[in-house]
């Protein structure tokens, strides 16, 4: 196998350490934060991990705006490459993709990024969507060719299918990340795309989003589930505080963003998606958002006894509290690079 000889030859470690961050401008407003906090932020996490030979792993599309952090990525492996004698001792990206998200991605670009990264495609037929139910192209494109998915002049009930095939797309992806997957390379064999060793979450839409819950909730639900390293970097709002707050509070009362009812007000067309998934036909491999928002609050009510066991940090209790909470980068580094240090099984991380 020609590409799974190269990752060898290479002498890339399988550790992947995978990143969970969207960029939301009023929250972090409100902390007196911006982009650029969370940009600087995944750089010096990201830049550490690929000088060590790992690689990262990142669910985010290929829109072209300021605020994408697949081409902050892309960017900075290159650079990197550019900057150490030998290239192939800098680790790259895996993009995990869900339909219908990866038709902008053309051949032309991915060729452009094939010494940073590998795409990793979840259509509908990997997640199990029957043939009857898959959409075809012309289905899924307006007439401006734009996706139909967020054309605000379709109203739900128009896309229902669409809404659902996607959020299933969307969540079989980020189980994906979980596992080792083989991915078929054209003209060159296979190449095996390790599963995630760990897992750093930034940020985070809560409402509005697409899918069967936040993405960062569920992606954190999946490294919990697997007992990899979870690393959420609550001072930074978003997702990851709710996470962070959720583990560090002692009361008993449940907030209401880990509610069923709560989504259902604040992201509407989640109502929509329950009906359609309670009549699928067979069993898709997703949770329903009440059975991922219990199996989250579960876990991280398990967690507030001992975080860095339950998170697996490779830290202390106390040094895996501040971690949860504080906006201070320079600690942050230096806290996730000891974390990793031991999760990774190395003896130090070079900066």
């Amino acid at each position: 196998m020609k590409a799974a000889y190269r990752s060898q030859k290479m002498g890339i470690d399988p550790h992947v350490v995978g990143f969970s961050i969207s960029y939301e401008k009023d929250n972090l407003l409100a902390r007196g934060l911006g982009l650029e906090h969370l940009q600087e932020m995944m750089i010096r996490l990201a830049r550490t991990i690929l000088r060590n030979n790992h690689n990262l792993a990142y669910g985010g599309d290929w829109g072209e705006r300021p605020e994408n952090f697949t081409y902050l990525l892309l960017n900075l492996i290159s650079a990197e490459q550019q900057d150490q004698q030998d290239a192939q001792k800098i680790g790259r990206l895996y993009n995990h993709l869900a339909w219908p998200f990866y038709s902008s991605v053309t051949p032309e670009i991915e060729a452009k990024w094939i010494d940073c990264c590998r795409i990793v495609r979840i259509d509908q037929e990997k997640a199990g969507i029957p043939v009857t139910l898959r959409l075809s192209d012309e289905e899924i494109f307006n007439a401006e060719g734009k996706l139909r998915l967020f054309d605000p002049s379709v109203a739900p009930e128009d896309k229902k299918q669409l809404l659902l095939n996607t959020a299933i797309c969307l969540s079989v992806m980020r189980r994906t990340m979980q596992e080792q997957f083989i991915l078929p390379i054209p003209d060159m064999g296979e190449e095996i795309i390790p599963s995630i060793s760990g897992r750093i979450l930034l940020g985070g839409k809560v409402a509005g989003y697409t899918g069967f819950l936040p993405g960062i909730f569920e992606e954190a639900l999946y490294t919990l589930e697997g007992n990899r390293p979870l690393y959420p970097l609550g001072g930074f709002g978003g997702c990851a505080e709710l996470i962070a707050k959720a583990i560090l509070q002692t009361g008993p009362e449940r907030p209401k963003e880990f509610t069923v009812d709560w989504h259902l007000t604040n992201t509407p067309v989640l109502s929509t998606l329950m009906a359609s998934l309670n009549g699928f036909p067979g069993a898709p491999a997703v949770m329903d958002t009440k059975g991922a928002l219990d199996a989250l609050w579960q876990k991280i009510e398990h967690a507030r006894h001992s975080p860095s066991t339950a998170l697996n940090t490779g830290l202390t209790d106390d040094e895996t509290r501040e971690v949860l909470q504080t906006r201070d980068m320079d600690r942050l580094v230096k806290l996730l690079r000891q974390g990793f240090a031991s999760r990774l099984g190395l003896d130090e991380l070079a900066g």
